[in-house]
């Protein structure tokens, strides 16, 4: 799966309600499964716009986990979204052992509701020289989190630009976060 482009991020952080109707288009099959925006009467005033945008984003681009997701399948879930890198997962009667990059690393779980998050920080964990896992903030209150990953470069350069707009849309993946 590729990585959304500079001017979708741009969108994301300072878009208005053209570049939303070209994100829909340009993404309309995706988003159609969805039935998302079907009404762009919907996409009237700025401020709806601005809280719209970053869950149309989501819809197209983020790794949606469910509070009851197998572990294994988290770590394939996040595999799949970075382009250039090799990602393999196998259960063990302690947890995970993952396979990134020809490497091999063990994520121990507890084989409780908490490794959810005990899994994508040790994953995190795996991939933070090149990349970094952040949680849409708008997906916190909910049984299913979305999760954007980004170069760790584009990350630090959109907190640069955007240092306001990126903690509203963004939690990052701390040893407290967990589903409420």
């Amino acid at each position: 799966m590729r990585m959304p482009s500079d001017s979708e991020l741009t969108l994301l952080f300072d878009g208005d309600g053209r570049q939303l109707k070209q994100f829909i288009e340009k993404h309309h099959e995706k988003l159609k499964r969805y039935q998302l925006m079907d009404d762009e009467n919907e996409l009237a005033d700025e401020l709806a716009i601005k809280e719209q945008i970053p869950i149309v984003f989501a819809f197209v681009y983020s790794v949606t986990v469910d509070w009851g997701e197998e572990d294994e399948e988290i770590v394939r879930l996040f595999g799949k979204r970075l382009p250039d890198e090799t990602v393999e997962v196998t259960s063990t009667d302690k947890g995970l052992d993952v396979t990134y990059n020809g490497q091999l690393h063990s994520i121990a779980l507890t084989f409780t509701g908490n490794d959810r998050y005990i899994t994508i920080r040790g994953f995190q964990e795996l991939i933070r020289d090149k990349y970094e896992i952040r949680l849409f903030e708008a997906s916190y209150l909910s049984d299913t989190h979305d999760f954007l990953i980004l170069p760790k470069r584009q990350w630090e350069e959109l907190d640069a630009r955007y240092p306001v707009r990126s903690r509203e849309i963004f939690r990052v993946i701390d040893d407290e976060l967990d589903f409420p």
